[in-house]
């Protein structure tokens, strides 16, 4: 499980900003909402947090950081220079363009504590270092750091506690490529916890993310993983019979029906496609893709299958825009879903970005688990939990109607509607005269 996560000089990230799902002391829902965590210095961890702030403050890069993360430890070993250059992203509106991206995490796997950090340029890893803690005291396993772009690199010695061949490990490491993958490709089997995680222990949902159709075909052919998912669309008020796999059709009435507006045309190379049955008025059964389905819908479905392996497999699951497209209703119903003790029970863990402010209600969310991402003054990101901000919020306060007030910050600078008016007024030009009726 996730503790902490942080980043520095990554879009428009600037500073170090640090994400935590360490709790306070509170024990408002601590029963449903927190996982003991056996550690003396961090007890408990929450399931879920939720952060919050206006359009373009940052939210998606801090998701977008992590996956950046877990693709250059999964793939670093195998990046052309291009490939690896792509993944370079500074903060570009102060001297830090040009500096180290720094990526941090702090992960707790079968009661062994993981702090793992890199550093790197467009030209190569510049620091890496791994601290484990597998009784209480730390373990500095392997460091390595480069002050120029000459290949003149250094090696800290590495930890009596982790063995293997670690000098052949050393020497295959690329400049480019990061130690930790580089010996867990070579089979370094202390290193395979950590690795396993990044590799299987994260999911990320994107706005743009579309159903993972191979996913929800394992679910589909399977009776009670079927079983489970239409409850789950029937527990968030959609009315659907059954679900299946179905092939495209080429041609014919079924493929040149009405699609409805906006709806994507489909062809004979499209794979298969996931289908779901309604009854129609007189009780029989109509069948449509889930392309036709309303967007929510779609978005439902699309979460389902994360959410599910998530909370069966122990994973972190990361959603950007979580509240698209989805009733204030239903997503309060999956973060409740995902918090209930009698579900969640392997360590599962959600991070969410959201505009719903519905969610900020000690019902559904702690009060350390409302998070705030807000710009400075340099345009930098800014992340604060709320109860940290300069008003924190008391216990029983209208958290959401105080937030939209501006109370706790992060919210956007709403300009005076005049000035919008006189803009368009000059901009625009004059009425030409009502248009005539054929």
């Amino acid at each position: 499980m996730l503790i902490e996560f942080t980043v520095r000089n990554f879009r428009s990230i600037c500073g170090e900003q640090k994400f935590s799902f360490s709790t306070s002391s509170d024990r408002l829902l601590s029963g449903s909402h927190c996982i003991r965590t056996g550690l003396k210095s961090v007890p408990r961890v929450s399931k879920s947090a939720v952060i919050f702030g206006p359009n373009g403050s940052g939210k998606s890069n801090l998701l977008s950081a992590m996956s950046v993360m877990r693709d250059l430890v999964l793939h670093s070993t195998t990046f052309s220079d291009g490939d690896y250059a792509e993944r370079y992203s500074p903060f570009l509106l102060d001297k830090s363009a040009g500096r180290p991206t720094e990526f941090e995490v702090d992960v707790l796997l079968d009661s062994v504590r993981y702090q793992y950090a890199f550093a790197y340029d467009e030209h190569r890893i510049r620091f890496e270092r791994l601290l484990v803690y597998p009784t209480g005291k730390s373990q500095r396993w392997f460091e390595r750091s480069s002050l120029n772009d000459f290949g003149m690199e250094t090696w800290a010695p590495f930890s009596t506690n982790f063995t293997g061949p670690r000098a052949m490990w050393r020497d295959a490491t690329r400049s480019q490529a990061l130690f930790l993958t580089t010996a867990a490709q070579l089979n370094a089997r202390q290193l395979k916890p950590l690795f396993d995680w990044f590799a299987g222990g994260l999911s990320l949902v994107f706005a743009s993310t579309k159903i993972d159709v191979a996913q929800m075909a394992k679910y589909i052919q399977d009776e009670k993983r079927k079983s489970v998912m239409l409850q789950f669309l029937h527990c968030a008020g959609i009315d659907v019979q059954d679900v299946r796999l179905s092939e495209p059709k080429s041609g014919g009435a079924s493929a040149d029906r009405w699609r409805g507006p906006g709806k994507p045309s489909r062809n004979a190379s499209d794979q298969t496609i996931i289908e779901f049955s309604h009854l129609r008025d007189d009780g029989s059964v109509v069948w449509m893709q889930s392309t036709d389905e309303s967007t929510g819908v779609q978005r439902l479905v699309g979460l389902f299958g994360p959410l599910l392996t998530a909370l069966q497999q122990g994973q972190l699951l990361l959603v950007d825009e979580f509240d698209l497209s989805l009733h204030p209703l239903v997503a309060r119903y999956l973060i409740q879903l995902f918090n209930n003790p009698n579900i969640s029970q392997h360590g599962a863990q959600m991070l969410l970005t959201s505009h719903n402010t519905t969610l900020m209600d000690m019902d559904i969310l702690r009060r350390d688990e409302i998070w705030l991402m807000e710009l400075d003054d340099k345009a930098a990101s800014t992340l604060l939990r709320m109860w940290r901000s300069a008003s924190p919020p008391r216990k029983n306060e209208l958290i959401g109607k105080r937030y939209l007030y501006g109370r706790y910050g992060a919210v956007p600078e709403i300009q005076p509607p005049d000035l919008i008016v006189q803009s368009l007024q000059t901009a625009m030009p004059p009425a030409s005269g009502k248009r005539q009726l054929a």
